[in-house]
């Protein structure tokens, strides 16, 4: 008895997580579409229920919110990640990932302005927290491997270098974004991918004195 009882609460569970997974793909479209500010009932509209219904399945608006932050976050770091390497030297690989980053955002604006102002619910980080968290764990990641081991663990590669130039770039980007009229893209990305290296100059060097 209590077996049946156990399998119809997890069939109802991945029923909820399934429903819950295609609500929020069609609010990442409805939102990539109408915008930041898109309404609970357009979203509501696309799933082809009524808000009542939709939030049957999310406790709250901040809940849906979260939830589809987190789906976009995903999204813009699949396809930043995978640009982001020192195969083809370091020029290259900065160029890369801002090219990658900015591709998505100028694509999906309504997205990237949605997860910038959705703010971090109690106890935990923003979604932009989530972003800058791991492309800092990849960028110490892929420094480490540039200055070898035994430097890297001289350095406060994560803690302070790593975050310094996602702070830099996160920060330069986000004023382009504001007054995109300024310079061209082109003229960002060159002049940001040259201040980056004139950052990691020094701490190749560093690293290499230290050897």
């Amino acid at each position: 008895m209590t077996t049946t009882g156990d399998g119809r609460a997890s069939r109802w569970a991945g029923h909820r997580e399934r429903r819950r997974e295609e609500i929020v793909e069609r609010a990442v479209a409805v939102i990539d579409s109408e915008g930041a500010d898109a309404p609970v009932e357009s979203i509501a509209r696309a799933c082809g229920v009524t808000r009542q219904v939709l939030y049957r399945q999310f406790d709250h608006r901040h809940d849906l919110d979260v939830a589809v932050a987190d789906r976009i976050v995903s999204m813009l770091l699949d396809h930043v990640i995978v640009r982001m390497t020192t195969d083809d030297g370091v020029e290259a690989g900065l160029r890369g990932t801002i090219d990658a980053y900015l591709d998505f955002v100028l694509e999906h604006r309504p997205l990237y302005d949605f997860v910038r102002a959705l703010p971090a619910a109690p106890g935990s980080g923003s979604p932009v927290d989530r972003i800058t968290d791991v492309v800092v764990t990849v960028v110490a990641t892929l420094a480490g491997e540039l200055i070898g081991s035994d430097a890297a663990a001289r350095l406060p590669l994560r803690d302070v270098y790593a975050t310094g130039l996602v702070g830099l770039a996160d920060a330069v980007v986000s004023r382009w974004l504001a007054d995109p009229g300024a310079r061209s893209r082109e003229e960002l990305v060159d002049t940001l991918v040259d201040v980056l290296q004139l950052c990691i100059q020094p701490v190749l060097a560093q690293a290499a004195g230290r050897a």
